[in-house]
């Protein structure tokens, strides 16, 4: 017997915003799990999936892209010094009121809209990003009211690591070599003063 899945606590009115004004016929239901991950490569992930570019019937004029539920957004993760470099930015319309938040502070106030702001920079600016837009469903813990829909978990390509440029290998290598030679006369030189000792 299934076990029934955990009751959506969050805010439902706001989780199911706009269903309605979407055509769900045959959509996929694409869920990605944001925990660890890389802020910048997981949203050129779901870009790509929410214009639906990892389908055969991609048409940059048509929106055929799938639904995309992203969890555990308060997990996520950034490289380098971003959390309290990386600042953004907005104006209220009035003389001087240039605001301004940096990543911590807004991952506090709200982690979802973090994603949302990355994944759409990411996505063309023509009349089809509202569309697509609503497709996206962010939520920062792993709850969620989707459970009744045909979910399938978005698997994260892995990562490709570039080879050592020739120059760099060689020079990697000339170190690790001058660290075994410092290491075997340290060695020596220890057994040198065992032996007189």
């Amino acid at each position: 017997m299934a076990t029934a899945p955990p009751a959506f606590t969050g805010n439902i009115k706001k989780a199911l915003a706009g269903l309605r004004r979407i055509n769900l016929d045959g959509l996929r239901w694409r869920v990605f799990d944001a925990k660890g991950q890389v802020l910048g490569r997981l949203a050129s992930q779901i870009a790509v999936v929410l214009q639906g570019k990892d389908k055969p019937t991609y048409a940059p004029h048509v929106e055929n892209g799938d639904m995309c539920i992203v969890l555990n957004a308060k997990d996520i993760s950034v490289t380098g010094r971003k959390m309290t470099d990386k600042i953004y930015y907005w104006h209220t319309g009035y003389i001087g009121h240039l605001k301004e938040r940096r990543l911590k502070d807004q991952m506090e106030k709200d982690p979802t809209e973090v994603i949302r702001k990355a994944v759409l920079r990411m996505l063309p600016r023509n009349r089809l990003r509202d569309d697509r837009d609503r497709k996206l469903r962010i939520f920062s813990g792993n709850e969620h009211p989707f459970h009744d829909r045909p979910l399938e978990p978005f698997v994260m390509p892995p990562r490709q690591i570039r080879e050592l440029r020739p120059h760099a290998r060689r020079a990697l290598i000339r170190a690790q070599k001058k660290e075994q030679a410092i290491r075997a006369k340290e060695e020596e030189g220890a057994k040198d003063a065992e032996i007189t000792a």
